[in-house]
């Protein structure tokens, strides 16, 4: 997709509004009203569907750079073919009946996919509202209320939630530069149009709503590199069994698992937030102020109470509350009444004048070691706020760091609230609410310091690993266990305990021999996941008539325990020396966004695999440290007495190439190492299983 033909969708000098204009109210005539009114200065060519004589009358027409095409769907390829014959560069399809309701309507939204690629028609929807694009005086859409201008860019998969929020957005005097509502998003999708938005000029902040995803791996990928030149934000629905099914039917899109999702935007540094609120809260704080220096917060109040409540609230977040500087407190004890409370919070006190509110906020922000400000004020007798709200207007532009406004109240409060957001301060009604805008606003300026993260590729026997997979595929084993997943460890150098098969209890004492004890014998049953359940595990064993004995008994144990259970035998295993920690490594093939893998303590150890982190593959080595940084329990057992330093860069290794192989072979839908031992001078996968899904050709 050529980027002058996206550009098109917003910049056109020409548009073309196919449909049926005789027809009182319909979507063509709906599209051509919304274009006049708002004075859209290049040339509009209506063209009639319906009427065989108008179509004639316009086949000399031509430098048309976008079509809107409101026609019923059996109408709309021979619609994309004759605006494709008069070299329109793009189009949007209103028209709903395609992949949304499945069936015929499935097989016709994949033929004007292979149109749009065949004619080189950059395609939006089919099934959507359109476009908006303030600076150029454009509404192609449905919708007829919008926002003022400003520089937020919104778009949505949902015609009626980009109605909604576009609406919501009016009322709350919140300024846009570029909406784009995506329909089923045949062609352009959420990574087309994030990666367009990124470059626009009007936009300083990039907001959206989402509902499934076509391709999340390359979202994900894009989003990297875009949330460190601006902030994106994220309102995802679908986070549920039931929303998973309602994404499926309203615009027949698979979806991926919750976790995906989330560790997916979290990876790419997008701001997640779920639910209208807190997403028009983030994108006003984000197009209005500077990014922190720092996580310093001064709150100044005018009542006691409030600024309590305030710093209550700052609980979990990112924010700090120092003590203004010695300096800054000498400046404010000067003008302030004697029972004002120069700490932090700094109350002024109820009777403070207007004046008072704004030199106070103001020798605060001067504060060398202070990087925000929030401003809450609570109404009452002798408060002026429209005063008070006019000294505050001003030290946006002047203080250029963030300054953020809790008016405490509703409707009283509601012109004041409306006056400051007009000058650029964003105020809340709550200060729980600024508090979480702020927090995101530091976090997002950490995530925008960390070094773009670089892949790492290990050196691997790929061929090697492919012929091990497809040796097993071809004779239809798609469950592989322990032992059996040895080879493909070769191939990627990881490192393994070595390990043999004992069928019998004879035949494990000589591995055991060959082996030089003390071993640990493990039971051998594709049915069994957690051997140490059952009791399935048997550790420095000391003799070979100890392992012989033990082989015995564990066996026996197991089959009265899960009778069901076919048993192959049992795993004699070589010991690692020192006292290892065990770690397990678990990967997931998410549908959406690929291996997803998943970093914790072994059940062995914690009983439940509850601590842990996520991260989707491809793993950086940012990525991996943090994982292991992420971990709670991890951190305390690497201090643990008697324990020598655990080799971190081993661990790292593992994970590393885990991302790597899982990547190398879409065959490998799910993997687990448990345990990996972590030790002084290494890393073992002591134990493995894989489940393989066959690859169409």
């Amino acid at each position: 997709m050529r980027d002058d033909y996206l550009h098109a969708l917003f910049s056109p000098k020409a548009i073309a509004v196919v449909g049926f204009l005789d027809a009182d109210g319909s979507p063509a005539r709906v599209v051509l009203s919304n274009l006049e009114g708002w004075g859209y200065q290049g040339r509009i060519v209506p063209v009639n569907w319906g009427g065989q004589d108008d179509l004639q009358s316009l086949e000399g027409q031509g430098g048309m750079d976008l079509a809107v095409v409101c026609l019923p769907p059996e109408f709309v390829l021979d619609a994309l073919e004759w605006v494709a014959d008069r070299g329109v560069k793009a189009v949007i399809v209103t028209s709903a009946g395609f992949r949304e309701i499945g069936g015929q309507g499935y097989y016709l939204e994949e033929a004007i996919i292979h149109l749009a690629e065949r004619r080189n028609l950059t395609l939006l929807g089919p099934n959507c509202t359109g476009v908006a694009s303030w600076a150029d005086r454009l509404n192609a859409s449905l919708i007829s209320r919008l926002p003022t201008a400003g520089n937020i860019a919104f778009f949505s998969p949902s015609g009626s939630m980009s109605n909604a929020i576009l609406d919501w957005a009016a009322s709350e005097e919140i300024g846009f530069s570029k909406f784009a509502s995506l329909g089923n998003r045949a062609v352009i999708d959420e990574a087309s149009m994030l990666q367009f938005l990124a470059q626009d000029p009007q936009t300083r902040v990039i907001i959206g709503y989402l509902e499934g995803m076509n391709n999340g791996r390359r979202f994900a990928r894009i989003s990297q590199t875009i949330t460190h030149e601006k902030p994106v934000i994220m309102l995802q629905a679908g986070m549920t069994e039931h929303g998973q099914k309602a994404i499926s039917s309203h615009v027949g899109a698979l979806t991926g698992s919750e976790r995906a999702y989330q560790t997916a935007l979290r990876q790419a540094g997008i701001i997640q937030v779920d639910n209208l609120s807190t997403l028009f809260d983030l994108a006003r704080m984000f197009g209005t102020q500077p990014l922190p220096a720092g996580p310093n917060l001064a709150i100044v109040t005018n009542s006691g109470g409030a600024g309590i409540l305030a710093a209550d609230g700052m609980s979990g977040t990112s924010l700090n509350l120092p003590r203004p500087g010695r300096e800054t407190v000498a400046r404010l004890t000067q003008f302030l009444p004697r029972h004002a409370q120069t700490s932090n919070p700094v109350d002024i006190g109820m009777e403070a004048a207007p004046k008072q509110y704004a030199q106070a906020v103001r020798e605060v922000l001067q504060d060398r070691q202070i990087h925000m400000v929030l401003v809450v004020i609570a109404p009452g007798l002798g408060v002026d706020l429209p005063a008070i709200a006019r000294a505050l207007a001003s030290l946006s532009r002047t203080s250029g760091k963030v300054v953020a406004v809790c008016l405490i109240g509703q409707e009283g409060v509601l012109e004041e609230k409306r006056f400051l957001q007009r000058s650029g301060l964003p105020c809340y009604a709550n200060p729980k609410s600024a508090l979480g805008s702020l927090d995101a606003m530091i976090r997002y300026a950490q995530w925008k310091t960390k070094p773009y993260p670089v892949e790492v590729c290990y050196r691997r026997d790929k061929a090697k690993g492919e012929r091990f997979l497809q040796d097993y595929l071809e004779i239809g084993k798609t469950e592989l266990f322990g032992f059996e997943v040895q080879p493909l460890l070769q191939a990627y150098e990881l490192q393994y305990p070595r390990t043999e098969l004992a069928r019998t209890s004879r035949s494990a004492a000589k591995i055991a021999k060959r082996l030089d004890c003390p071993v640990a014998l493990k039971i051998a049953s594709p049915h069994i996941e957690y051997k140490s359940d059952v009791g399935g595990v048997e550790v420095n064993l000391q003799t070979p008539e100890d392992v012989r004995r033990a082989f015995v008994q564990l066996t026996a144990r197991v089959q009265c325990l899960r009778p069901e259970a076919f048993l192959s035998g049992c795993l004699v295993q070589e010991m690692i020396h020192g006292k290892p920690t065990e770690v397990c490594i678990r990967v997931q093939r998410d549908p959406k966004f690929g291996p997803l893998i998943r970093f914790g303590l072994s059940g062995s150890q914690t009983g439940v695999f509850q601590d842990h982190s996520l991260r989707l593959a491809p793993l950086s080595l940012e990525d991996a440290s943090g994982m292991m940084r992420e971990l709670k329990v991890f951190s305390l057992l690497k201090r643990e007495r008697g324990r020598d330093a655990l080799d971190l860069r081993a661990l790292e290794d593992v994970l590393l190439t885990v991302s790597q192989m899982t990547l190398d072979f879409p065959e490998i839908y799910a993997l687990e190492f448990d345990p990996v031992l972590v030790t002084s001078r290494g890393a073992w996968v002591a134990g493995a299983r894989m489940s393989l899904i066959p690859q169409s050709e």
